[in-house]
């Protein structure tokens, strides 16, 4: 795996400074862009633009929390995290999914945008929550808490998915 924060010359931390990520990214594709390459030969054309492709990787990396932290466990590990040989070991946050996602169809039933509203606000806290213990594990290099950290986060995007689905839904009513 090649190493994203290098790529952008960060610290390899969580809480990365996003602006300087933004200005970094535009200054390495300025340098990048083809009209840069038009008399160069193809090889060196080719060359710029698997570069330009690999800094496009690792910015989505570096913007995406869980992806961010996943890079940092294998950096610092030597281990690659591979969420689908995994299964969340953590028998209340599978309970806590299970009563979240009811929750989420009784609401999607009965059309509820005040009801949607407070969940999502909920389910927004619990995440917040999920990025402190992210952060502390990653900091204190507790490998094993990150990682199933980086699993509850995971649900939690794709929860957050689904509200955004079924706010959509009840907009078209």
């Amino acid at each position: 795996m090649t190493n994203p924060f290098a790529i952008f010359d960060l610290p390899v931390t969580f809480n990365i400074d996003l602006g300087l990520l933004s200005s970094r990214y535009l200054e390495l594709q300025k340098s990048l862009h083809p009209d840069n390459f038009v008399t160069a030969d193809s090889a060196t054309q080719r060359q710029a633009m698997q570069k330009a492709l690999e800094i496009n990787d690792a910015l989505k990396v570096l913007r995406d929390p869980v992806q961010r932290a996943e890079a940092i466990i294998a950096i610092e590990t030597g281990n690659a995290v591979d969420p689908e040989q995994r299964s969340t070991q953590d028998v209340a946050f599978l309970m806590q999914q299970l009563e979240w996602r009811e929750e989420l169809e009784d609401i999607e039933q009965k059309a509820d945008d005040a009801t949607l509203n407070r969940f999502a606000q909920r389910i927004k806290q619990a995440r917040l929550q999920i990025l402190n213990t992210l952060n502390d594990a990653l900091t204190d290099r507790n490998w094993h808490l990150a990682t199933q950290s980086c699993d509850k986060l995971r649900f939690i995007e794709k929860l957050n998915s689904e509200i955004e689905r079924v706010e959509e839904h009840l907009f078209e009513l």
